[in-house]
């Protein structure tokens, strides 16, 4: 698949590992796109379409099945605030800065999940459930333990992927606490371009591109 040129649109899609299925679609705007990492903008304002956000009843019981999730229609998501993302090649985790309405730089995400795959319209790739949260001083923790706990007792994970998992989140902690690449590149300062607005998702958005095997 060919790289995504500065201002283009990319559509970020999570797919489900119980049935490939599309459960989230954010269109987002290209910085650059090289080895080091595919850059992304999203503009306060995007509206993206989601299925996966697990509804409160559900997530003081446990985390949702598969078939409830799927059960949901796709609503409007709105991102209230600016955010960009790096992914990069081959790793297991993906890292985000929030900014606030100002664009002041707020902190870091590493949300851990599946390398991710080009697609014709983007990206493809899976959420693993358990993140790590870091302030604007680096200061970490883990996110969403008892949900990626319940996971695994309910069999929707098993111990090797989970392991895996956790490995991911230490290398992106490793690289957050030493200041290593991406946390050292300057990108809390990055501004947009004047004119990039919230973009639209295509109509073809949930298409089976074929990409889901290629995702672990």
């Amino acid at each position: 698949m060919r790289r995504w040129a500065a201002g283009e649109t990319v559509v970020v899609r999570n797919i489900a590992r119980s049935d490939d299925t599309v459960t989230s679609a954010l269109p987002a705007i290209a910085i650059g796109d090289d080895d080091a990492a595919l850059a992304l903008y999203i503009p306060a304002g995007t509206v993206a379409k989601d299925n996966y956000v697990v509804p409160p009843a559900e997530r003081a019981a446990s985390v949702a099945t598969a078939a409830a999730s799927a059960a949901r229609r796709h609503v409007d998501r709105t991102w209230a605030a600016p955010s960009l993302r790096l992914y990069l090649p081959g790793e297991a985790f993906s890292v985000w800065l929030f900014f606030d309405a100002g664009h002041g730089f707020t902190g870091w995400y590493g949300n851990l999940e599946a390398p991710f795959v080009r697609t014709a319209l983007g990206i493809d790739t899976r959420d693993h459930g358990l993140d790590v949260v870091a302030d604007a001083k680096r200061r970490w923790r883990w996110k969403d333990e008892d949900e990626f706990a319940a996971r695994l007792a309910r069999g929707l994970d098993t111990a090797e992927h989970q392991t895996a998992v956790r490995a991911a989140g230490r290398s992106f902690i490793a690289r957050l606490e030493a200041g290593t690449s991406p946390f050292d590149d300057g990108w809390p300062d990055w501004r947009p371009p004047a004119g990039w607005t919230p973009r639209d998702l295509p109509d073809d958005w949930r298409a089976d591109l074929g990409s889901g095997p290629q995702l672990r």
